[in-house]
This record gives structure tokens, sequence and C-alpha cells, in this order.
């Protein structure tokens, strides 16, 4: 058990393909040896392998670690690359909150923490006009670790999303830059987001990174 961690983290993104897979395989690599979970509960763009579906963001995962895939990290699989809720339309496979909460139970009594990944950004559509991103993670009542780029459009974007989370009342565990690449402009954007959003439990992710320095991820997840 890790101590002082929360039952949970959700991982968001400021838009689609921001890296929240990339950073939660790092979190998770980098703490394999403790009693973790990941849950992707919505996974669209799956692909057949030998008459299966394979969830292609936990099998990074699992890849990047070195370790296996399981059931559990999935409830919903979906073959078409789009939001969660016109994969549901378009295959004609009802989302039931009920079983993602009934999933999230379980994996609340096996692992001491679990690293719930989000389907895109904080209003991706769950269920048409009814349920949404930010619906599910007020009910589960986690923290949020936003996962943001530090490139052109990185301010805007990210203050945004921010704004929009204390809007809603969520809490904020912290941010992550990822890809960053020592360029003099992504230094400022960084700091025009800390001093801004005032927050100021950050990360910094390198391009290239395989792994974060434990020490730092304890103190980022324990704040």
């Amino acid at each position: 058990m890790i101590a002082r961690l929360k039952t949970g983290y959700f991982i968001i993104g400021t838009d689609t393909d921001i890296g929240k897979t990339y950073v939660s395989s790092l979190i998770f690599k980098s703490l394999k040896n403790y009693n973790i979970g990941y849950y992707k509960p919505l996974q669209t763009g799956c692909y057949f392998e030998n008459e299966k579906l394979v969830p292609l963001d936990p099998k990074f995962l699992c890849d990047f670690a070195e370790t296996t895939l399981k059931p559990e990290m999935t409830t919903y699989l979906f073959k078409t690359p789009v939001s969660p809720h016109l994969a549901s339309e378009l295959e004609n496979i009802p989302i039931s909150m009920d079983s993602i909460f009934k999933q999230w139970n379980i994996l609340k009594s096996k692992y001491s923490t679990t690293f719930i990944e989000a389907a895109g950004g904080i209003y991706v559509p769950i269920i048409r006009n009814k349920y949404f991103m930010f619906d599910f993670i007020k009910d589960l009542n986690l923290p949020v670790i936003l996962v943001c780029s530090t490139k052109i459009g990185a301010i805007n974007h990210t203050m945004l999303t921010l704004s929009f989370l204390k809007e809603k009342q969520i809490a904020i565990q912290g941010i992550i830059f990822n890809n960053y690449t020592n360029e003099f402009y992504e230094d400022d954007n960084i700091r025009v987001v800390l001093e801004a959003s005032e927050i100021s439990n950050y990360l910094i992710i390198n391009t290239g990174d395989s792994i974060i320095s434990k020490e730092k991820l304890l103190t980022f997840l324990q704040k």
C-alpha cells in the first residue's frame, strides 16, 4: 500500500491525443511495484485480434510497463474511433453507468489506488445530452490530473479546462505538462499557466521519457 495516496485519480487531457495514455503509462510503470490499478472504462477505436476486440490504450500501457493486459481494465469497447456516445449509438451498444460504477467498486476493493483514464477531455459526452465526462468525475468524487501540452496554444486550452473544472467544483490534483522539448516559449507557457491558475503542483514530462522519478511522482500525488 502507498501511504497517503487517494483511492483514485482521474486523468483527463485538454484535447484528443494530448498524451493521457502515455502519461498514464509512465505513472503505472513508475509505480508498478505497488498495489495500483488502471481503468479505461470507455475505449473507442479498438481492433480485432484473434476474434477479440483489443483496447488500444490499455494495450499500450501494458506493453509500455511490461505487464499483462487484464479484462478489468476496461468495461466498454467500441470499434469506431469517435466519441463514446456516438460509438455507442453506431454500434448499438448502450452504455450503462451502473456497469461502470460496479467495475470501479471492484477495483477500489482490489487496489490501494486506481488511475482512471478519460476518453478525451472534460466535456466529452458519454450518453448523448444526458451524461458527460465531468458528470462521471463528479459522481466518482476523485481529483483530476490534467495532462496538457507546452506547445503554442497550450495556455488557452489549459486555462479553459482548468476554469471549467473550478466552475464545476472538481478537485484538481495537479497539472502534467507533456512533450516538453526545452523551447524558450514552452517555459513561458508553463509559467503563465501556473501563475494564472495559481496551481503549484505540477510535473514536466520531456519528450521520450521512459519513467518518472518515483520520489517526484509520489510527492505530486500526495499533495
